[in-house]
């Protein structure tokens, strides 16, 4: 019969526990975790560091931003007309403001909405005093003159508007926003010259309070056919 070799099974060697460790050994094991630990700890602190000097740095670049003169000018909030409260300018101009807020509007929204002391003032079209609207299409149907005529009725609209909504002219502090939105042919360029006519209105009878930043823009079509549509963010007096 044919004998197989033999084979050798290799030998388990038992890992020695710490009480039967040599107590040099386990001292050094002792040494090297400490070590280890200690390494960690130095290093978490000097990130912490770092973290801590970074932000001080994003904050000391904050308050420098927030205190620059070009920030400080914008943090002044203008005065009215110096002629006269917002109300007194209305009648000091003449202005007409009876009829011209919608009594059956086709859309269904507020006619403004008021966050803390900001309100948003929704679209105002040019509405006369007997309810009629000013129609056309600027470039095609209204010259220019008649353009921003239209846009100062649209303004005229609005005081209505705004007068209705928040009791007075005079618990407006300021003029924030105005979006202008001017109906016109693809030739037409003269949108920021159409819009004048609200903005010129407003500064009549805020002044500088009236003076806002803006938006002209021009569009194909606008509801009912009308050259001209506004909306406003204004800052309440609450």
């Amino acid at each position: 019969r044919l004998r197989l070799p033999s084979v050798r099974r290799p030998r388990l060697v038992r890992r020695p526990t710490l009480h039967e460790m040599p107590s040099a050994v386990v001292l050094a094991l002792g040494s090297v975790t400490a070590v280890a630990a200690t390494s960690c700890a130095v290093s978490l602190r000097r990130q912490s560091r770092a973290s801590s000097r970074s932000g001080a740095r994003v904050r000391s670049v904050r308050v420098a931003a927030a205190s620059c003169p070009e920030i400080e000018a914008l943090q002044v909030v203008p005065g009215w007309h110096p002629e006269g409260t917002p109300e007194e300018r209305v009648v000091q101009l003449g202005l007409e403001l009876g009829g011209r807020v919608a009594t059956n509007p086709a859309g269904v929204f507020y006619p403004a909405v008021l966050v803390g002391d900001i309100a948003y003032v929704s679209g105002q079209v040019p509405r006369n005093t007997d309810g009629t609207c000013i129609l056309g299409k600027c470039g095609a149907d209204l010259s220019d003159e008649a353009a921003v005529e239209a846009a100062r009725v649209v303004g005229i609209t609005m005081l209505a508007t705004m007068r209705q909504q928040f009791g007075s002219l005079d618990n407006i502090v300021r003029i924030v926003k105005v979006n202008g939105f001017v109906n016109c042919t693809a030739e037409f360029t003269a949108q920021p010259a159409v819009v004048n006519g609200l903005a010129n209105l407003f500064i009549d009878v805020f002044g500088p309070a009236g003076k806002s930043s803006r938006s002209a823009v021009g569009c194909s079509g606008l509801p009912l056919g009308i050259p001209v549509e506004a909306e406003a963010v204004v800052q309440l007096r609450v």
